[in-house]
């Protein structure tokens, strides 16, 4: 893979965990939503798989996905205790970023 490549693809993983964080976030801030397991399961799934596409990158890819929540609440409420959904994206990342290390080792 060119350094280019890598890159675009380094961007391209960026702008989605920035965009499923920011919906996730939306959602959870509406007055109505009411679900805490619901959300935190949002965030481990969507920072897993956007991880798995870009296993290196997990770390930032799991602060990303989990950062827009936390603004939500602290711009609409604020309310910081919202900061747990960064640990739930970052263990989401971990695990996508594990089983996509795996499945490129496999497969090499």
């Amino acid at each position: 893979m060119s350094e280019r490549h890598g890159v675009v693809a380094d961007i391209g993983a960026a702008i989605v965990a920035l965009v499923l964080g920011t919906c996730i976030g939306y959602v959870d801030s509406r007055a109505t939503w009411d679900d805490a397991g619901i959300t935190a399961l949002a965030l481990v799934i969507g920072a897993g798989l956007v991880s798995f596409a870009r296993p290196c990158r997990w770390l930032p890819i799991g602060v990303v996905v989990g950062i827009p929540v936390v603004a939500f609440n602290v711009i609409r409420f604020g309310r910081w205790d919202s900061i747990i959904a960064v640990a739930f994206a970052l263990i989401g990342a971990a695990i996508g970023g594990a089983v996509g290390r795996g499945m490129r080792r496999a497969i090499a």
